[in-house]
């Protein structure tokens, strides 16, 4: 099928829940996409933070094709090998002290809520409201859209789950506001994606984690997005020198394989009881050996340490930016290799521009550019994606562009 074909399938046979961009894409190799006609886009989206090692990783495929052909599921009634070796690498890789898998970030934020949640009743008795903080994003499952602390993904499902509280982020005093004997647990996107890409502050994620050692809270580290190696450390908690209660970790993980991972320390294990928690699909043979392949090469320091060059790159090239198109870019922030860019009312509209530029990046909402591009891209492929930058944004300098 041609690009008009498949759009024009989708539209006729699937629930029109996406907001697509015209692109088909029907293959890739490295950091290149490519439609059925041929035409070539330099990824900086990596499917959401994803493929970290682009696209035909050879290792993946292998591992992949070798499992496929030796057990492909047996469920969580059975013990299989790839889920034990795989959980062994992240409790080595993390100092944490167990795992627990399903298959998605939504899914694994949900489980870390439910532990969260059994600690502060099993231990206390009346301990099960969350604390999350401002333009949070934590999955579409009734929970996790509990505490995603934006509004715009809350219309028409109220009422949402009890128990949830909202602080500003980087902000101790307004997380203290609404801290009271009834909480259990507060979570945080040490480094937000979905809005708009804003790290937290080391001093802030220090204060929680002091606060949470003090009301013995479970501190929640939601890495689905800025873990595996996107801020230039394995773990996004690395980057900050805080160690949190439970760590999530999906996207990246698999490789494109659905997977996701709960990873906790002893606190979580003391309380956790047979039947807390299941998972028909969670740590499959085929997405176990995907993430286990995945998680060996995002910890070579080699590939970290060029996450960090790049990153700086971006930085050096994003103030460069600011300066040359004053008023179209109002902000930019990130590390390693997730970065937000302010261009305010026009973010949307600069993705479509930077499409007919072949080049893929994302609006996390209206007013800001989110670049996730692979981990393994090359200083060169910025420099372009930079310059497709450059030939767009004086068209979103004319009034009505937007």
């Amino acid at each position: 099928m041609n690009t008009e074909e498949i759009i024009n399938s989708e539209q006729e046979y699937m629930l029109q829940t996406y907001a697509r961009l015209p692109l088909a894409i029907v293959r890739g190799e490295g950091c290149t996409v490519y439609d059925p006609e041929g035409n070539a886009y330099l990824d900086g989206v990596a499917g959401i933070a994803v493929n970290l090692l682009g696209y035909h990783y050879q290792p993946v495929i292998d591992a992949v094709c070798e499992q496929a052909g030796e057990l492909i599921h047996a469920s969580n009634l059975y013990y299989t090998v790839p889920q034990v070796e795989l959980a062994k690498k992240l409790v080595n890789r993390s100092g944490f002290s167990k795992v627990f898998f399903n298959n998605s970030g939504a899914e694994a934020n949900e489980v870390a809520l439910k532990m969260a949640r059994f600690y502060g009743r099993r231990k206390y008795g009346n301990r099960y409201k969350f604390i999350s903080l401002s333009r949070s994003f934590h999955g579409r499952t009734f929970m996790t859209l509990a505490v995603t602390a934006q509004e715009k993904f809350h219309h028409d499902l109220e009422p949402l789950a009890s128990g949830v509280r909202y602080a500003d982020l980087n902000d101790l005093a307004s997380l203290c506001q609404v801290l009271d004997d009834e909480v259990c647990g507060i979570i945080v996107e040490p480094v937000q994606g979905e809005g708009g890409v804003y790290p937290a502050e080391k001093e802030f994620l220090e204060a929680v984690r002091a606060l949470c050692d003090e009301k013995d809270l479970i501190l929640i580290f939601d890495e689905v997005q800025c873990g595996m190696g996107r801020t230039g450390r394995f773990f996004a908690f690395e980057t900050y020198g805080v160690k949190p209660d439970v760590i999530t970790l999906a996207k990246g993980l698999g490789g494109g394989f659905p997977i996701g991972a709960i990873i906790v320390g002893e606190k979580i294990v003391s309380i956790t009881k047979k039947g807390d928690q299941g998972s028909t699909f969670g740590g499959n043979p085929v997405c176990a050996k995907a993430a286990g392949v995945m998680v060996d090469a995002v910890s070579q320091p080699e590939l970290l340490a060029m996450v960090r060059e790049r990153g700086e790159y971006l930085k050096k090239e994003l103030h460069l930016l600011r300066q040359e198109f004053p008023g179209v870019v109002t902000d930019f922030r990130g590390l390693g290799l997730m970065w937000g860019i302010d261009i305010p009312g026009k973010a949307k509209k600069c993705v479509e521009l930077m499409l007919h530029q072949g080049i893929l990046v994302n609006a996390a909402n209206d007013d800001t550019i989110r670049l996730l591009p692979p981990l393994i891209i090359k200083e060169s492929e910025l420099a372009l994606i930079m310059n497709g930058f450059r030939k767009v944004l004086p068209a979103l300098k004319m009034p009505g562009i937007g």
